[in-house]
Protein backbone atom coordinates (compact mmCIF):
# COMPACT_ATOMS: atom_id res chain seq x y z
CA UNK A 1 0.00 0.00 0.00
CA UNK A 2 1.55 3.34 -1.04
CA UNK A 3 1.85 6.35 1.28
CA UNK A 4 -0.82 8.39 -0.51
CA UNK A 5 -3.41 5.66 0.01
CA UNK A 6 -2.31 5.14 3.62
CA UNK A 7 -2.66 8.85 4.36
CA UNK A 8 -6.09 8.96 2.70
CA UNK A 9 -7.34 6.02 4.79
CA UNK A 10 -5.82 7.49 7.95
CA UNK A 11 -8.07 10.59 7.63
CA UNK A 12 -11.08 8.42 8.52
CA UNK A 13 -9.56 6.53 11.46
CA UNK A 14 -10.45 7.44 15.09
CA UNK A 15 -8.10 9.96 16.72
CA UNK A 16 -8.97 9.11 20.32
CA UNK A 17 -5.91 7.91 22.23
CA UNK A 18 -6.70 5.03 24.56
CA UNK A 19 -5.58 1.58 25.61
CA UNK A 20 -5.58 -0.97 22.77
CA UNK A 21 -4.82 -4.67 22.80
CA UNK A 22 -2.26 -5.54 20.10
CA UNK A 23 -3.99 -7.94 17.73
CA UNK A 24 -1.16 -9.99 16.17
CA UNK A 25 2.58 -10.41 15.77
CA UNK A 26 5.38 -10.61 18.33
CA UNK A 27 3.46 -8.43 20.83
CA UNK A 28 0.05 -10.03 20.44
CA UNK A 29 -2.18 -9.48 23.52
CA UNK A 30 0.10 -6.82 25.03
CA UNK A 31 -1.41 -3.34 25.39
CA UNK A 32 -0.38 -0.02 23.88
CA UNK A 33 -1.75 3.49 24.46
CA UNK A 34 -2.20 5.15 21.06
CA UNK A 35 -4.89 5.90 18.46
CA UNK A 36 -5.97 4.22 15.24
CA UNK A 37 -5.20 7.48 13.40
CA UNK A 38 -1.66 7.87 14.70
CA UNK A 39 -0.42 4.28 14.79
CA UNK A 40 -2.73 1.65 13.27
CA UNK A 41 0.19 -0.69 12.54
CA UNK A 42 0.98 -0.96 16.24
CA UNK A 43 -2.59 -1.89 17.16
CA UNK A 44 -2.73 -4.44 14.34
CA UNK A 45 0.72 -5.75 15.30
CA UNK A 46 1.78 -5.55 11.66
CA UNK A 47 4.47 -2.87 11.79
CA UNK A 48 8.26 -3.03 12.28
CA UNK A 49 8.39 -6.80 11.65
CA UNK A 50 12.02 -6.91 10.37
CA UNK A 51 13.15 -4.84 13.37
CA UNK A 52 11.27 -6.95 15.93
CA UNK A 53 12.57 -10.16 14.33
CA UNK A 54 16.11 -8.78 14.51
CA UNK A 55 15.56 -7.94 18.18
CA UNK A 56 14.50 -11.54 18.85
CA UNK A 57 17.80 -12.79 17.41
CA UNK A 58 20.08 -10.27 19.12
CA UNK A 59 18.58 -8.92 22.36
CA UNK A 60 19.27 -11.00 25.48
CA UNK A 61 17.76 -11.12 28.98
CA UNK A 62 19.36 -8.68 31.41
CA UNK A 63 20.69 -6.31 28.75
CA UNK A 64 20.34 -2.52 28.59
CA UNK A 65 18.95 -0.94 25.41
CA UNK A 66 18.07 2.63 24.45
CA UNK A 67 15.11 3.46 22.22
CA UNK A 68 15.76 6.97 20.89
CA UNK A 69 12.72 8.36 19.15
CA UNK A 70 10.40 5.90 20.86
CA UNK A 71 7.11 7.34 19.49
CA UNK A 72 4.27 5.47 21.25
CA UNK A 73 6.62 2.82 22.66
CA UNK A 74 5.94 -0.11 20.33
CA UNK A 75 9.62 -1.02 19.91
CA UNK A 76 10.35 -0.20 23.56
CA UNK A 77 7.64 -2.69 24.51
CA UNK A 78 9.27 -5.34 22.30
CA UNK A 79 12.67 -4.66 23.89
CA UNK A 80 11.19 -4.89 27.40
CA UNK A 81 9.81 -8.35 26.68
CA UNK A 82 13.23 -9.55 25.50
CA UNK A 83 15.46 -8.10 28.24
CA UNK A 84 13.00 -9.21 30.92
CA UNK A 85 12.66 -7.84 34.45
CA UNK A 86 16.43 -7.98 35.03
CA UNK A 87 17.14 -5.73 32.03
CA UNK A 88 16.79 -2.00 31.44
CA UNK A 89 15.14 -0.06 28.61
CA UNK A 90 15.37 3.74 28.33
CA UNK A 91 12.81 5.26 25.94
CA UNK A 92 13.54 8.82 24.77
CA UNK A 93 10.49 10.60 23.30
CA UNK A 94 10.50 14.42 22.97
CA UNK A 95 6.76 14.99 22.42
CA UNK A 96 5.32 15.26 25.91
CA UNK A 97 1.85 13.91 25.16
CA UNK A 98 3.33 10.88 23.39
CA UNK A 99 5.82 10.26 26.20
CA UNK A 100 2.81 10.24 28.54
CA UNK A 101 1.28 7.48 26.42
CA UNK A 102 4.46 5.41 26.81
CA UNK A 103 4.14 5.85 30.58
CA UNK A 104 0.59 4.51 30.32
CA UNK A 105 1.83 1.56 28.24
CA UNK A 106 4.50 0.95 30.89
CA UNK A 107 1.88 0.91 33.63
CA UNK A 108 -0.72 -1.31 31.99
CA UNK A 109 1.91 -3.89 30.96
CA UNK A 110 3.73 -3.68 34.33
CA UNK A 111 7.10 -2.91 32.73
CA UNK A 112 9.27 -1.93 35.68
CA UNK A 113 12.36 -2.28 33.48
CA UNK A 114 11.21 0.66 31.30
CA UNK A 115 12.26 4.27 31.99
CA UNK A 116 10.58 6.98 29.89
CA UNK A 117 12.57 10.16 29.30
CA UNK A 118 10.54 13.03 27.73
CA UNK A 119 13.27 14.70 25.69
CA UNK A 120 15.16 14.51 22.43
CA UNK A 121 18.83 13.63 22.09
CA UNK A 122 21.10 15.80 19.97
CA UNK A 123 24.62 17.20 20.07
CA UNK A 124 26.15 19.65 22.56
CA UNK A 125 25.47 22.56 20.18
CA UNK A 126 21.75 21.75 19.85
CA UNK A 127 20.77 21.58 23.52
CA UNK A 128 17.96 23.61 25.05
CA UNK A 129 14.42 24.22 23.84
CA UNK A 130 13.63 23.59 20.17
CA UNK A 131 10.45 23.88 18.10
CA UNK A 132 9.50 21.58 15.22
CA UNK A 133 6.40 20.41 13.38
CA UNK A 134 4.56 17.32 14.57
CA UNK A 135 2.71 14.54 12.81
CA UNK A 136 0.92 11.48 14.21
CA UNK A 137 2.31 11.98 17.70
CA UNK A 138 5.94 12.61 16.79
CA UNK A 139 8.33 15.51 16.29
CA UNK A 140 9.50 15.51 12.66
CA UNK A 141 12.16 17.69 11.03
CA UNK A 142 11.47 16.21 7.58
CA UNK A 143 7.94 17.60 7.06
CA UNK A 144 6.58 21.07 6.24
CA UNK A 145 7.60 23.29 9.14
CA UNK A 146 4.75 25.74 8.44
CA UNK A 147 2.35 23.28 10.10
CA UNK A 148 1.65 23.11 13.85
CA UNK A 149 4.81 23.01 15.96
CA UNK A 150 5.58 21.78 19.46
CA UNK A 151 8.33 22.81 21.87
CA UNK A 152 10.62 20.12 23.22
CA UNK A 153 13.75 19.73 25.31
CA UNK A 154 17.05 18.55 23.82
CA UNK A 155 20.18 17.29 25.58
CA UNK A 156 22.99 14.92 24.62
CA UNK A 157 23.62 11.37 25.78
CA UNK A 158 27.25 11.80 26.83
CA UNK A 159 26.06 14.36 29.39
CA UNK A 160 22.91 12.53 30.48
CA UNK A 161 24.03 8.93 30.80
CA UNK A 162 26.08 9.27 34.03
CA UNK A 163 23.04 10.98 35.59
CA UNK A 164 20.58 8.35 34.37
CA UNK A 165 22.53 5.25 35.29
CA UNK A 166 25.52 4.09 37.28
CA UNK A 167 28.76 5.04 35.48
CA UNK A 168 29.67 1.37 35.07
CA UNK A 169 26.33 0.43 33.46
CA UNK A 170 26.83 -1.10 30.04
CA UNK A 171 24.71 -0.26 27.00
CA UNK A 172 24.23 -3.26 24.74
CA UNK A 173 22.21 -1.68 21.96
CA UNK A 174 20.66 1.57 20.72
CA UNK A 175 17.77 2.02 18.30
CA UNK A 176 17.67 5.48 16.69
CA UNK A 177 14.66 6.78 14.74
CA UNK A 178 14.76 10.56 15.04
CA UNK A 179 13.13 11.87 11.85
CA UNK A 180 16.09 13.57 10.21
CA UNK A 181 18.14 14.42 13.31
CA UNK A 182 20.45 11.40 13.06
CA UNK A 183 23.75 13.28 12.74
CA UNK A 184 23.33 15.48 15.83
CA UNK A 185 22.12 12.50 17.85
CA UNK A 186 25.23 10.49 16.95
CA UNK A 187 27.62 13.35 17.68
CA UNK A 188 26.07 13.75 21.13
CA UNK A 189 26.93 10.16 22.09
CA UNK A 190 30.51 9.86 20.82
CA UNK A 191 31.98 8.87 24.18
CA UNK A 192 29.17 6.43 24.96
CA UNK A 193 29.57 4.69 21.61
CA UNK A 194 33.35 4.46 21.88
CA UNK A 195 33.24 3.18 25.48
CA UNK A 196 30.31 0.74 25.22
CA UNK A 197 30.38 -0.22 21.50
CA UNK A 198 26.68 -1.17 21.42
CA UNK A 199 24.80 -2.51 18.42
CA UNK A 200 23.32 0.43 16.52
CA UNK A 201 20.03 0.22 14.61
CA UNK A 202 19.42 3.50 12.77
CA UNK A 203 16.58 4.49 10.45
CA UNK A 204 18.01 6.93 7.90
CA UNK A 205 15.63 9.64 6.69
CA UNK A 206 15.25 11.87 3.68
CA UNK A 207 17.25 15.11 3.81
CA UNK A 208 20.09 13.68 5.92
CA UNK A 209 23.42 14.40 4.22
CA UNK A 210 24.85 10.92 3.63
CA UNK A 211 28.49 12.05 3.67
CA UNK A 212 28.08 13.94 6.96
CA UNK A 213 26.18 10.95 8.37
CA UNK A 214 29.05 8.62 7.50
CA UNK A 215 31.55 11.10 8.95
CA UNK A 216 29.59 11.10 12.21
CA UNK A 217 29.58 7.29 12.33
CA UNK A 218 33.33 7.20 11.73
CA UNK A 219 33.91 9.83 14.43
CA UNK A 220 31.99 7.61 16.86
CA UNK A 221 34.15 4.59 15.99
CA UNK A 222 31.68 2.80 13.72
CA UNK A 223 32.04 1.32 10.25
CA UNK A 224 30.16 3.20 7.55
CA UNK A 225 29.24 -0.02 5.75
CA UNK A 226 26.04 -1.38 7.27
CA UNK A 227 23.66 -4.33 7.06
CA UNK A 228 20.18 -3.43 5.78
CA UNK A 229 17.53 -4.54 8.23
CA UNK A 230 15.25 -5.71 5.43
CA UNK A 231 16.44 -8.94 3.86
CA UNK A 232 16.50 -7.86 0.22
CA UNK A 233 19.52 -6.11 -1.26
CA UNK A 234 23.26 -6.50 -0.60
CA UNK A 235 24.60 -8.02 2.62
CA UNK A 236 26.30 -4.69 3.43
CA UNK A 237 26.09 -1.23 1.89
CA UNK A 238 27.07 2.41 2.22
CA UNK A 239 24.13 3.52 0.06
CA UNK A 240 21.38 4.30 2.56
CA UNK A 241 17.81 4.40 1.25
CA UNK A 242 15.51 6.88 3.01
CA UNK A 243 13.14 5.51 5.64
CA UNK A 244 15.04 2.23 5.91
CA UNK A 245 16.88 0.88 8.95
CA UNK A 246 20.46 -0.37 9.03
CA UNK A 247 22.65 -2.26 11.52
CA UNK A 248 25.96 -0.55 12.30
CA UNK A 249 28.86 -2.20 14.11
CA UNK A 250 32.11 -0.81 15.59
CA UNK A 251 35.17 -0.63 13.38
CA UNK A 252 37.46 -3.62 13.54
CA UNK A 253 40.93 -2.86 14.89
Amino acid sequence: MNNLLKNWIRRFLPRTIKRHRILSGNLRNDFIATSWHDYPGAILGSTEKPLLDWFVRHVKPGECWLDIGAHYGYTALALCRLVGPSGKIYAFEPMLSTAGCIQETRKINQLKQLTVIPMALGGPSSTGIQHLAVTRGMIDSTIDQDSWQESFLVSWLDKLWPELSAPSSSIHGIKIDVQGMEIDTLLGMQNILRNHQPNLVIEVHDGVDRNLFKDALSTCGYATEAEPLESEGPAKTEEFVSDRSYIFTPKVG
